[in-house]
C-alpha cells in the first residue's frame, strides 16, 4: 500500500471509530436534562456489584451520585415500565428512534445499557432476558418493554450516576 492510502484508511478507521465510541456513551447525560418532557425515575436498587453509594441515584436528579467502579454493575427498578415510542419519526436531533430515557451522570461514560425484558410463557412462568439498549444523541431507546435498567461500567474510571430517566409518552398523548 501507498504511504497516501495508508493515510487514508488511518484517517477513515480514527473517525469511525470515534464515531462508534461517541455513540455508545451519547445517552450519559452531564447533568443536562429535557425539561419540556413528562418523567419519572428509578425507583428501587434491586442489585450492585462494585458500587458505592447505589441509593443516590434514585429519583431525579440531585446532585448526589451512586459510583459504579470499573466492571461494576447497577441494576434499577423504573418508577413506571418504558415504552417504545410507538412512532417511527426521528427524536428533535433529526433522525433514528425517540427516546425513551437518558442517564445523568459525569466522570466516565464507557458502560452498557441494559433493560430487562420480562415475558410469560403458556405456564405462566416468568422469564427474563436482557435486550441492549440503542442510544442517541440525546438519550436511549428500546424496542419492547422494560422496567428494570442495567448499568455496567465497562472503563477504567469510577463512572457517577446521578439518576435514570423514563420519558413519559403516555402522559404527553393526554
Amino acid at each position: 500500500m501507498k504511504i497516501r492510502e495508508l493515510i487514508t484508511l488511518g484517517v477513515f478507521l480514527g473517525l469511525s471509530g470515534g464515531i462508534i465510541v461517541g455513540a455508545r456513551a451519547s445517552c450519559y447525560r452531564h447533568d443536562k436534562e429535557k425539561e419540556e418532557e413528562p418523567k419519572f425515575y428509578a425507583l428501587r436498587v434491586v442489585s450492585e456489584t462494585n458500587v458505592q453509594n447505589a441509593k443516590d441515584s434514585l429519583g431525579a436528579p440531585d446532585g448526589h451520585y451512586a459510583e459504579i467502579q470499573p466492571g461494576g454493575k447497577l441494576l434499577l427498578l423504573m418508577e413506571k415500565e418504558l415504552h417504545p415510542f410507538p412512532s417511527l419519526g426521528g427524536n428533535q436531533e433529526g433522525g433514528g428512534l425517540p427516546d425513551s430515557g437518558s442517564v445523568v451522570g459525569k466522570g466516565g461514560a464507557d458502560f452498557s445499557l441494559d433493560g430487562c425484558l420480562t415475558t410469560q410463557d403458556t405456564q405462566d412462568k416468568q422469564h427474563s432476558a436482557w435486550v441492549l439498549l440503542g442510544v442517541s444523541s440525546t438519550g436511549f431507546y428500546i424496542s419492547t418493554d422494560v422496567n428494570k435498567i442495567r448499568i455496567t461500567n465497562l472503563g477504567t474510571k469510577l463512572l457517577f450516576v446521578d439518576a435514570v430517566i423514563g420519558y413519559d409518552r403516555e402522559a404527553e398523548r393526554k
